[in-house]
Formats: structure tokens, C-alpha cells, sequence
């Protein structure tokens, strides 16, 4: 489909914009904020999009030295965001697939990495952490539902957090998502917080129909 067919893609429009000027970070187009959160880093051919608590991953081709991610949030509410694209080729995107494939994302954290390790959980694990951080916090806030559902998934996994630190670090998903750079030689982390009904992912091709980026969406 086109990017005018849905009202559900109708930021598309504004990020293929942002595409076309990469040396810029952030953009506000027609009402939306477009951010360049950075390049998922690391020695994998492949990366991983999954939440590191949920039961499955999809995973998208890396680009030489990194693969770019940018987000998009209302410009009312960048606190919220509603997309993320995922952006392995330099040809920009012309429409999308006609469907999309469903990601389950039950602990409300989606991750991207390019870690070649089995490990399920271990590229996510700082990450995590700081995950259950943050949601103390907005518990303390009066905001506990997350807490209260990540402790569940947390408890599904056999993972027990007694000894994990409850005081955020400054600024970790100020606007629901948390980069973590490469500092172990294992490749950049990327956190967002997210529906936990589930997210989707939708193929983004070019005029020729070759998937050049890939497209998560989630709401709350």
C-alpha cells in the first residue's frame, strides 16, 4: 500500500522526509516528531527486534558500521511514541507491505541489538534492569500497571530481581526509550517501551520492491 492509503501510516509521509536528510537528528514535519535515535551497533549479521522477556524475535539485515533507527512520536506527546524505523539500506522507502507480521512484546520492552549470542536474555540485560528501575519509579509516581506487569513477566521467565537497583538513572526513557552504547565489545542496546498487547512489523520497500527498512509499530 501507499503511505496515503492508511490513516494508521499517516506520519509515513513526514519520515520519508527525515530520510532523505540524515545529517540532521530530529525533525518536526506536519505535526510529528521524527528522532535518528542512533546506529544499532554490533558484530551480528543479522540484528534482533524482541522483547528480551517474551517468547519470540523477528530480525532485519545490519548495515556496515551500523544500522540507523529513527522514532516517531506526535509532537504533542514525544513521550509517546507510536513507530520506529528500522533503516539497513541507503535507498529510501516508497510504500510498505500490504501486511504486516504480529511481534509479542508482553513485558511492554521491545529490544534491538545485533548481538550474535544465543543467550535470550543476556544482550537485554542491562537494559532490563533499567527497565525495572524506571517503572519503580513511575510506580512511586502512581503509574504501576508496567511494574506490576514486568514483575509478572519477569516472574514467567525465572528471573529474580531482589538485588536490582530501584533508583533510575537520570534521563533512562525520558521519552520511552533508552539507547545503551557499546561499551562491553558487544554492540549497542536499544530499548523502547511499548504496547504490551504486541507490536507489528511491516516490510518497507522501494520502487523495485526490495525491503529496504523494516517498520514497528506499537501504542499504548
Amino acid at each position: 500500500m501507499s503511505y496515503d492509503d492508511d490513516d494508521d501510516y499517516e506520519y509515513l509521509p513526514a519520515l520519508i522526509t527525515a530520510l532523505t536528510d540524515p545529517s540532521e537528528g530530529e525533525w518536526t514535519i506536519d505535526g510529528w516528531r521524527i528522532a535518528r535515535l542512533g546506529l544499532v551497533q554490533g558484530s551480528a549479521e543479522y540484528g534482533t527486534i524482541y522483547d528480551p522477556l517474551g517468547p519470540e524475535a523477528t530480525g532485519f539485515p545490519m548495515r556496515p558500521g551500523g544500522t540507523p533507527v529513527y522514532l516517531v512520536s506526535s509532537e504533542d506527546a514525544p513521550e509517546e511514541p507510536v513507530a520506529a524505523l528500522v533503516h539497513p539500506s541507503d535507498t529510501i522507502p516508497v510504500r510498505t507491505e500490504d501486511w504486516g507480521d504480529r511481534v509479542a512484546t508482553p513485558s511492554g520492552l521491545a529490544v534491538l541489538h545485533a548481538n550474535p549470542t544465543n543467550n535470550w536474555i543476556e544482550p537485554a540485560a542491562q537494559i532490563v534492569k533499567r527497565t525495572w528501575a524506571v517503572l519503580h519509579a513511575r510506580a512511586a509516581e502512581g503509574d504501576d500497571w508496567m511494574l506490576e506487569n514486568f514483575r509478572e513477566m519477569l516472574q514467567h521467565v525465572r528471573v529474580d530481581p531482589t538485588d536490582w537497583p530501584v533508583e533510575p538513572v537520570e534521563g533512562d526513557f525520558e521519552n520511552n526509550w533508552l539507547m545503551i552504547p557499546d561499551e562491553a565489545g558487544t554492540g549497542t542496546v536499544l530499548g523502547i517501551l511499548v504496547d504490551p498487547d504486541g507490536s507489528n512489523t511491516t516490510a518497507c520497500l522501494d520502487a523495485e520492491g526490495n525491503t529496504v527498512a523494516a517498520l514497528l509499530t506499537f501504542g499504548f
